[in-house]
């Protein structure tokens, strides 16, 4: 019953502590999430050393392995938190990529490190599609985007400390390797790191299902289905359509830089891992965090110009940044220069990632959300997450040559940045609004 007040007080006016306790929680789980998540690119060098990959199948084990699954999980698993049971959902999916994560470690070679990591992403397609749902149920829609900003860091504070912190432990597990392990002879220091880093999860997927209620949805929304989310999509096809390209588009560049940002520092200008992790791993953690948290007064501020059309402008602005950053950053000649675009790259990085956010509780209504997120998730994921970090490979593998993994980079900026934020310019044309009637525009 407290919950329940708690959840009628939200709704009525000022989140209470409780509402603000489920944020954390979330955030917590984030922050885990991308650490598991965002580890194996770190650790692509000496994996890829030790299992003999070639860069395409670094680019397979970062990206595609990870959305492949993610897709069709993110849309099953969208469906089913609209229904409910949103919270007991997430525990379980905090369960399989923590497990999944542990057998990453256990791999023996590119078939199964690529199964482990396909698990990763089943586990992880419920975190943003169940977080967004959760939120939004436990908030009034005035007041959504700085909770959702706030879990939004949780991307860049796990990303963040999984460079950090994984070079300490390798650091650490290197100087006293290998390991014999009761189920793996002459362990190597990067699997350590995965089974180490599954430890958490487990934890975490107790407490958020002990100690987190989810708002309790409206009779409309309850009644809510399938039909609807197709009906939706038929009345806004057009403007639907325009905002699915840009995302496309944007996932592709930006997939590309996260996933390959940090070998290209290694290879371009000789950086060890460690120096890697005392550079880009702040970067990633501070730029990103300043990124998601600048969203919310820019989208006010646009707010007051543009009206409705606020987080439109957004998404479209940070695009249009990024796509310059990404194509000047992997060209710097200075390893200074290259770091300094790092946190150039990651702040904007993070305001698009956070604007795009925004712009989705903007227009899809609140029963569709949980589908609609999870839709959102598969799509960059089979786009940008599978083939973007891929692509980035094969541009080396074929094209560029190992050592110019810089030139890959800002090609791929060149080539999807650009088109990214033309088709997110187009989508803000009137003629091109989104009919949602049920989804009032986020207010200042």
């Amino acid at each position: 019953m407290a919950e329940l007040e708690s959840v009628k007080r939200s709704r009525a006016g000022a989140p209470s502590f409780y509402d603000w306790y489920g944020v954390a929680i979330l955030f917590a789980t984030s922050v885990l999430g991308y650490i598991d998540r965002v580890i194996l690119s770190f650790l692509a060098e000496p994996i890829k050393a030790s299992l003999a990959l070639s860069d395409w199948q670094v680019g397979a084990v970062t990206g595609a392995a990870f959305a492949l699954l993610y897709v069709f999980g993110g849309v099953f698993i969208g469906r089913q938190l609209d229904r409910g049971r949103r919270i007991a959902i997430l525990s379980l999916c905090i369960l399989t990529w923590s497990l999944a994560t542990a057998a990453s470690g256990l791999a023996t070679g590119f078939v199964a490190l690529f199964v482990a990591r396909m698990f990763v992403g089943v586990g992880e397609a419920g975190l943003n599609p169940a977080a967004i749902g959760i939120i939004s149920s436990r908030f009034p829609q005035d007041r959504l985007q700085k909770p959702i900003g706030l879990f939004t860091t949780g991307l860049y504070v796990g990303g963040g400390l999984a460079m950090m912190l994984g070079a300490q432990l390798l650091a650490r597990f290197a100087a006293g390797g290998p390991y014999d392990l009761p189920f793996l002879k002459d362990a190597e220091p990067w699997r350590l790191v995965f089974l180490l880093l599954a430890l958490p999860g487990v934890g975490l997927a107790f407490l958020l299902w002990l100690s987190v209620k989810d708002g309790a949805p409206s009779r409309a929304e309850d009644k809510r289905s399938g039909g609807d989310a197709l009906a939706f999509a038929k009345a806004n096809r057009r403007p639907l359509t325009l905002l699915a390209l840009s995302i496309i588009a944007w996932s592709m560049n930006n997939y590309g830089l996260l996933n390959w940002y940090p070998a290209m520092l290694m290879r371009s200008h000789d950086m060890t891992p460690a120096m890697v992790a005392s550079t880009y791993g702040p970067a990633f953690l501070f730029a990103g965090v300043g990124g998601c948290l600048f969203a919310h007064p820019c989208h006010r501020a646009l707010k007051r110009k543009s009206g409705d059309k606020a987080a439109y402008h957004l998404c479209f602005a940070a695009m249009s940044m990024l796509s310059l950053t990404t194509i000047v950053g992997p060209l710097m000649p200075t390893v200074a220069g290259a770091v300094a675009m790092a946190f150039v790259n990651l702040f904007v990085s993070a305001l698009s990632v956070t604007a795009v956010f925004i712009l989705l509780v903007t227009i899809v209504p609140p029963a569709l959300r949980g589908q609609y997120t999870g839709l959102y998730m598969a799509l960059v994921n089979l786009t940008g997450g599978a083939f973007g970090s891929v692509l980035v490979g094969l541009l080396t593998d074929r094209l560029f040559g190992a050592e110019r993994l810089d030139l890959a980079l800002s090609t791929m900026a060149f080539a999807f940045g650009s088109p990214a934020a033309l088709l997110m310019f187009l989508a803000t044309r009137p003629r091109n609004a989104v009919l949602a009637p049920k989804a009032a525009p986020l207010p200042a």
